[in-house]
């Protein structure tokens, strides 16, 4: 087969403290299994104030460059997925890759909700297969916890952080296929920033800092009804069928419209494996794929080189995905 662009390495990086949902409960004046009926979520990650988005995403693409041995010189851009990274400019990329000793790579953010990192490695294999470049790292890297009200019960116990790094390089196999990718703007208020900064920043006294908020009956909804036409659709643009996938990584929402979208594919079975990292780290918005990934291999559920196919869908409504042969990911440090 011929050289085109596939993922040949992911590397995650995992803050430190976990905060289980017994805890969070707690602090939120609701019972335990309130939060998991709803979630399913026992637990996840807060990254401290080291931990910044910067931080956490070089953290995760030198696990990966480490794994293969490669030298961050040797990579020509780097796109950095984050809807948290808050400065305008500079790029979060630009910072990431020159912490990581890059030479004069491209680098830029993209800021797709949580359909980031889907979005950038469809990005990645278009510069690698266009010969642009011949290895890219997307990284997905999120601090959602500094973007959601203290005290937001219908919320904050669904978001988490870490970040999620892959290297996309040419290779004779692992070949990432088509994206599929789209947006649905008509219903840009279900997940939205509120207030806006501008608002915020002429009014301070009478407007809230600007946190994340959704309506999560509408949500789930239109997620359990379009996510399985979306990845039939990104099944067929990769020239397979769904019974030929192996792997299916959907994005980590919540464990509740996972299970109900692996119910609608007929997938609930056992007959492939689907990754619920969001149960043990919530949904870390463009980091959620990558680290699921993560969790997949290491753990064994999943092997290198099965057919994956991945979507991630979020603010916006933005979605993306593509079928892929499962990469190797780098030990935990």
């Amino acid at each position: 087969m011929p050289e085109l662009a596939g993922i040949s390495m992911i590397g995650s990086y995992r803050p430190e403290r976990v905060v289980t949902t017994e805890e969070l409960a707690s602090d939120l004046g609701v019972d335990e299994e309130w939060i998991i009926t709803r979630t399913g979520i026992r637990e996840r990650r807060f990254a401290n104030s080291r931990e910044t988005v910067t931080y956490m995403a070089t953290a995760a693409a030198h696990s990966a460059l480490k794994a293969v041995d490669m030298d961050a010189r040797e990579i020509d851009v780097v796109i950095l997925t984050t809807s948290t990274f808050l400065a305008q400019t500079p790029a979060g990329a630009a910072i990431v890759a020159a912490e990581l000793g890059c030479h004069r790579p491209g680098a830029f953010d993209i800021s797709a909700g949580c359909a980031g990192y889907a979005h950038g490695i469809g990005q990645a294999a278009a510069l690698v297969n266009s010969g642009q470049a011949d290895n890219v790292l997307v990284i997905g890297s999120e601090k959602m916890s500094n973007n959601v009200e203290p005290g937001d019960r219908s919320v904050l116990p669904i978001f988490g952080d870490g970040a999620g790094a892959a290297i996309v390089n040419r290779s004779s196999a692992g070949h990432i296929r088509r994206t599929v990718w789209g947006s649905l703007g008509e219903y840009s208020d279900m997940i939205r920033q509120e207030t806006s900064w501008e608002q915020f920043r002429a009014n301070p006294d009478a407007n809230s800092q600007p946190y994340v908020k959704m309506n999560g009956t509408e949500v789930f909804r239109w997620a359990t009804t379009a996510v399985p036409e979306i990845v039939a659709e990104v099944a067929k643009a990769a020239g397979v069928t769904l019974a030929e996938i192996e792997v299916f990584v959907p994005h980590q929402a919540n464990a509740r419209i996972i299970d109900a979208v692996a119910r609608r594919l007929g997938w609930d079975d056992g007959s492939v494996v689907v990754a619920d990292d969001v149960r043990r780290t919530g949904n870390t918005s463009a980091a959620a794929l990558p680290l699921a990934i993560d969790d997949l291999v290491l753990s064994g559920r999943a092997t290198p080189g099965q057919l994956a196919l991945q979507v991630s869908f979020g603010a916006g409504l933005s979605y993306a995905g593509q079928v892929f042969e499962l990469p190797p990911v780098a030990e935990a440090a």
